[in-house]
């Protein structure tokens, strides 16, 4: 396996930038804080995501300072080849926000991470997916990435200063004996459970005993359950008997109820007759009632016929009737309508005035005295509008005023700015004609630009000529060149001479630098200035010419509005004229139409008069008739009542030979001798209930202790079944158990074979690049025991604890046992290592001398020999650099506190 490319968007000191990485060793190099160490956490990131921030990696922060603290959030993305199959995975975390604007915290933003490849059948998406599937390719998950290809800063030596378990676990864990721990640990969990198992079947078969040895043997119970069968059927036939009785007793009894419901229905037969009875004399002598009342009524409706004879000859002669003969109804009746119509018109032709003519009148005269009211107020409402707007007018001639000397001291101001500004951009060579846009988009940028490569090139130059000064330094003070080591005259200079040279040069390229310096200053200077002009330009200036506009406007639209006014002014008092006249022109109509109808009133009183008595004499002929059709009616009534009073007098009759019929019928029963019969049954009937209730309550006892005996067979058979399932099960379980601690013990022999093993090799391995790096005398080897314990192995032999070594030493004994388990793991993961993770070595150099410096290149030679396919090494060593094939230069700006990288070499990187 190997990295192809990473991209870092606004993680850390990274805005944007991507990082290529070429097969084989690739050396990471620049100052301390320039972003090397970033660079190995986005690599990590981008393989294992949130793991990053665990206790494994070793990193003291959280996922929101992973961040770039300008962003609001950071991308990761990471390309590897892997079995000549590639893999892309992105990450992107975005920041979380508190309601005061401040960072509280980071997540993985939705759908993230991903992981996409030809090789999948489509794009993974979510942490654990994605985890498991990158776990899977490579092999590894971050624990043990981070104890075998990845060393940390700050933590090289993390497997020798681990406790014993601790690095048992680990060791085993990168040499794959976990997973016969695991194995052997399945193994005995099961052999545990196969025991227990085993225990508790011997336990239930204990208790099972016990109950068996409580119940009756079956024999037993089969002989009691004969008995109590026995009992139940002569049980069974006491009780039909008892039900035969007591069924013959119900008939008798029902036949004595009949006989008593029958004396019942003759009573109230009896009773009802005597009812109607009462009745029918009652409405007989209503009948009687009934007639004189209206013999009565009769008398007093023609003594009042006459009364009303008499009103009408007098209605007759009324005044107002005038000559009008009424001595007949119908002749009367047409004179009503004749009077009525004579009304009606008279009625209709004071309200035509009134309701109509006069009140449309009053109306029209009302609508016009609002019309006056509201154009008077019109008019003083235009005189006020026209006031408001003469002193709108005159504020907006001040303000216009004010501003137009405000557009005049702005452009001044300008004028100074840009005096300034070609003053400036002459003395930077910049054209003196140029306009703002064209300063500040083009001309400074470019000269920006311009001025910065120089001085990127002046700061070079000093560096060269500093270190050929150190240099020229030493061979003149030592006489020996620090560069080849030969002395001053095989290489046939002067040194004095040389070194007042580079001095000189030094002295030329520093002062140079000022200037640039200065000019930069300078230039920005003139941005700043520019930056100003064009702010005041389309700022300030364009808003103070934009109000001289608007209240040049608002001044003409102002008089304009004046004049409109005045028009309409006069256009109000015109119309105000023309109410006025026509209101004197309706108010004379009215007038007339009052006239009109004081006349009309005293034609419609004559006429209701007239009307009023003619209807006076219509309502007496009807009164008449209608008192002449209730003498009628009474006469009826009376012939009616008289042949009802008949009808009820024969109902009588037929009603009291009725119930001397019935009461005679009642003589020959006796009720009271039925009862006291049916009372004698119902004792025997309570007697031989009970004695049946008695036969069934003992039939119940014994049909439920038969099913008690059945119940105990049943259980003795069950409880015989169960011992003989238990007896079973613990010969399985033992069996189990026995088989389980012979696998246990082949696992164990497996693993010890297994871990002597790798031990060896680890101790070849460890051993072979312990002396390749070590280059004293103290230590001859190092001694890893069966329990991981790790020793160096004096001159003399004695072994003594790394603790006790110094920091070099432990420094280099731990990167010997990481190449160790570097190399099993690629002998074992795949051919050659192909599918391993690249080995990782972040800052190596920590407690090691120049000469350890120089074989710690050797070793990585020696793993790259493995045919591992890249090496990443993080190092401002000058050797390591010098020696490396492929270095990448990582840089900040202190400015912008932004990182970039630099391949100086730029070699092809291979997919």
């Amino acid at each position: 396996m190997h990295f192809k490319s990473l991209t870092l968007e606004g993680i850390r000191s990274y805005e944007q930038e991507t990082v290529e990485f070429a097969t084989g060793e690739n050396l990471i190099f620049g100052p301390n804080g320039a972003g090397k160490s970033t660079i190995l956490q986005g690599l990590f990131g981008g393989l294992f995501q949130t793991n990053i921030t665990k206790k494994e990696v070793n990193n003291d922060f959280n996922l929101a300072e992973l961040v770039r603290k300008q962003a609001e959030s950071g991308r990761i993305e990471l390309t590897f080849v892997i079995g000549g199959e590639e893999f892309c995975v992105e990450w992107e975390i975005k920041k979380q926000f508190g309601d005061e604007g401040e960072v509280t915290g980071a997540n993985t933003k939705s759908g993230y991470p991903k992981l996409s490849s030809p090789a999948l059948e489509e794009t993974i998406s979510g942490f654990n997916d994605v985890q498991d599937e990158i776990q899977e390719i490579i092999g590894m998950d971050a624990k043990s990435f981070v104890n075998s290809v990845y060393v940390q800063q700050g933590d090289i030596t993390r497997l020798i200063h681990a406790d014993t378990e601790t690095r048992r676990e680990i060791l085993d864990g990168l040499l794959g004996l976990d997973r016969m721990d695991d194995l052997i640990s399945r193994v005995d969990k099961a052999r545990k459970e196969y025991g227990k198992a085993e225990r508790d079947a011997k336990t239930r078969l204990d208790d099972t005993q016990k109950r068996i040895d409580d119940l009756p043997e079956t024999g037993v119970l089969d002989k009691k359950i004969q008995e109590l069968r026995e009992e139940e059927s002569e049980l069974e036939g006491e009780i039909e008997d008892l039900k035969e009785k007591i069924d013959r007793l119900g008939e008798r009894k029902d036949e004595n109820k009949d006989q008593l419901e029958r004396i019942d229905d003759l009573q109230e037969d009896l009773d009802g007759a005597k009812e109607e009875l009462r009745k029918a004399k009652k409405e007989h002598q209503g009948h009687k009632e009934d007639l004189d009342t209206e013999k009565s009524q009769k008398s007093e409706r023609e003594a009042e016929l006459e009364e009303k004879r008499e009103a009408l000859t007098r209605a007759r002669d009324v005044e107002a009737v005038g000559d009008v003969d009424l001595i007949e109804k119908e002749v009367a009746e047409k004179a009503l309508e004749q009077a009525d119509s004579e009304a009606e018109d008279a009625r209709s032709a004071v309200q035509s005035i009134e309701e109509g003519e006069l009140s449309n009148l009053e109306t029209e005269l009302q609508y016009l005295q609002r019309d006056i009211t509201d154009k008077v107020d019109e008019i003083q409402e235009t005189w006020a509008e026209i006031a408001d707007l003469k002193s709108e007018k005159a504020d907006a001639e001040k303000s216009l005023e004010d501003v137009q000397k405000k557009v005049q001291e702005l452009e001044a101001e300008l004028d100074e700015q840009r005096e300034d500004i070609r003053e400036s951009a002459s003395e930077l060579g910049l054209p003196d004609d140029g306009s703002l846009d064209e300063l500040a988009d083009t001309y400074i940028p470019q000269k920006r630009d311009s001025l910065g490569q120089r001085r990127e090139q002046v700061r070079q130059k000093i560096g060269q000529l500093e270190t050929l000064e150190e240099q020229v330094d030493e061979l003149v003070e030592t006489g020996q060149c620090p560069v080849c080591n030969a002395t001053e005259e095989a290489h046939d200079i002067d040194a004095e001479s040389v070194a007042a040279e580079h001095r000189e040069e030094l002295r030329e390229a520093k002062d140079e630098l000022s200037e640039l310096d200065e000019t930069k200053k300078t230039l920005e200077k003139l941005d700043d200035v520019v930056s100003d002009a064009r702010t005041l330009r389309d700022g300030e200036l364009g808003e103070a010419e934009q109000n001289v506009k608007d209240f040049d406007t608002a001044v003409a639209e102002a008089e304009t509005a004046i004049d409109e006014k005045y028009e309409d002014l006069e256009a109000l008092s015109e119309e105000l004229d023309s109410l006025k006249s026509e209101q004197e022109t309706k108010e004379q109509k009215r007038d007339d139409a009052e006239e009109r109808l004081t006349e009309a009133r005293e034609q419609s009183e004559s006429a209701e008069a007239k009307e009023q008595a003619i209807q006076t004499v219509v309502d007496l002929y009807g009164e008449v008739d209608k008192i002449q059709g209730d003498i009628e009616q009474h006469e009826k009534n009376i012939e009616n009542l008289r042949k009802l009073r008949r009808q009820a007098h024969k109902r009588v009759s037929e009603l009291e030979e009725e119930v001397d019929e019935l009461e005679e019928e009642l003589g020959d029963l006796d009720a009271d001798e039925l009862r006291g019969e049916i009372e004698e049954i119902e004792g025997y009937i309570g007697e031989f209930e009970s004695d049946k209730e008695d036969a069934e309550g003992r039939l119940e006892d014994v049909t439920a202790k038969i099913v008690e005996h059945q119940q105990t067979k049943k259980q003795v058979q069950q409880e015989k079944e169960r011992k003989a399932m238990l007896q079973e099960q613990i010969a399985w379980a033992g069996d189990l158990v026995e088989e389980a601690k012979e696998v246990k013990s082949t696992y164990k022999e497996v693993r010890g074979k297994l871990r002597k093993r790798n031990l060896a090799k680890l101790n070849k391995y460890t051993n072979e690049m312990f002396a390749d790096l070590y280059q004293s005398q103290s230590y001859r080897g190092v001694q890893i025991d069966k329990k991981y314990n790790i020793h160096l192995v004096a001159a003399d032999g004695e072994l003594l604890e790394p603790e006790l070594s110094s920091g070099g030493e432990s420094t280099i004994l731990n990167l010997a046992l990481r190449a160790g388990v570097y190399r099993i793991i690629a002998q074992r993961d795949g051919v050659a290592g192909a599918a391993l993770p690249p080995f990782i070595l972040d800052e190596p150099t920590t407690f090691l001398d120049e000469d350890h410096v120089g074989e710690l290149q050797t070793m990585i030679d020696t793993i790259s020999d493995w045919d591992v396919p890249q090496v990443l090494v993080v190092s401002h060593n000058e050797h390591l650099i010098e020696n490396s094939d492929n270095a990448i230069q990582v840089e900040k700006n202190p400015t912008t506190e932004t990182s970039r990288v630099i391949r100086p070499d730029r070699e092809e990187v291979v997919a």
